[in-house]
């Protein structure tokens, strides 16, 4: 068996050990450096949303993903300092480039989803549980609203999935207030001076009967159903229109407009006040419609 010179070879050995030794300190620090400036990051984003006097649903959501982002973007970081200690990046960057813009070109829409979704949220355009209309074609409660998807349960019991990047435009009704506006037109013939009267009476009435479900005032109800006034007499060939309008609680629109109209009804058929219709004349066996 040869003889070893084993101090030779620690001599020959110990350039790289020091070395090694080095790169692993100065990776242990930026390991450490890291893990410091995500708790203090994470702490400002805890201290910033504490302050805000916004939903606490909402401000959950939004400093969880801006930790979660945050998160992986210090590790990310961390790891390819780390690994430029032992080894050339440079071919990994590259490969990292060309790989992320293929997904890139390949993911657009998730990317546009979480986008809108993230200033959904963060402008406060509707919240889980309110009655929404998203672009004129979807109407219902929103159940979720998530940084891609945001589900909407209609009436009937249908949920429908939509992409955030999909909403173009949101009709909220469930905000501070709401304005009931309800219309019934009258033939030409009748007289607009009675159906005013009658009218302010059935506003009179829905005042009393539907006083929880108005915007209260200091001294009252902020604006109770009231006659707007004629508000067509040109635009329908059937007669004039009337409108009512009353200011309401969020939610409280649909109880409101169908109360009115109800009364409206009635209050017409107790005083012989005709409501307008379209009207057929039949002639010569062959039905006109004028």
């Amino acid at each position: 068996m040869p003889n070893v010179n084993w101090h030779a070879l620690w001599l020959g050995l110990k350039p790289r050990m020091l070395i090694f030794l080095e790169k692993l300190f100065w990776a242990a620090l930026i390991a450490l450096a890291a893990l410091v400036a995500l708790n203090l990051a994470t702490s400002l984003i805890r201290r910033f949303f504490k302050g805000r006097k916004r939903d606490p649903h909402k401000e959950k959501t939004l400093e969880t993903l801006l930790t979660s982002a945050l998160r992986y973007l210090v590790y990310a970081v961390a790891v390819m300092l780390i690994l430029e200690q032992f080894v050339d990046i440079t071919p990994i960057i590259a490969g990292a480039g060309v790989l992320g813009l293929a997904v890139g070109f390949g993911a657009q829409s998730l990317v546009k989803d979480l986008i809108t979704g993230f200033f959904i949220i963060f402008e406060d355009q509707f919240h889980v549980g309110d009655f929404v209309e998203i672009n004129g074609q979807v109407s219902g409660t929103v159940e979720e609203l998530g940084l891609r998807l945001t589900t909407i349960r209609e009436w009937s019991g249908k949920k429908f999935y939509i992409a955030n990047s999909e909403i173009k435009t949101v009709r909220n009704y469930n905000r501070e207030e709401m304005r009931a506006i309800v219309t019934a037109t009258f033939p030409f013939e009748e007289d607009p001076r009675k159906i005013r009267e009658v009218l302010e009476e059935v506003c009179r009435e829905a005042a009393y009967e539907l006083a929880d479900e108005l915007i209260q005032g200091p001294d009252g109800p902020v604006e109770p159903p009231h006659v707007h006034g004629v508000t067509d007499i040109d635009k329908s060939d059937k007669g004039g229109q009337f409108t009512i309008t009353a200011l309401t609680k969020p939610g409280s629109l649909w109880v409101v407009e169908k109360t009115l109209r109800e009364k409206v009804w009635q209050a017409c058929r107790d005083n012989g006040i005709r409501l307008a219709y379209p009207a057929r004349v039949y002639l010569g066996g062959r039905n006109n419609e004028f």
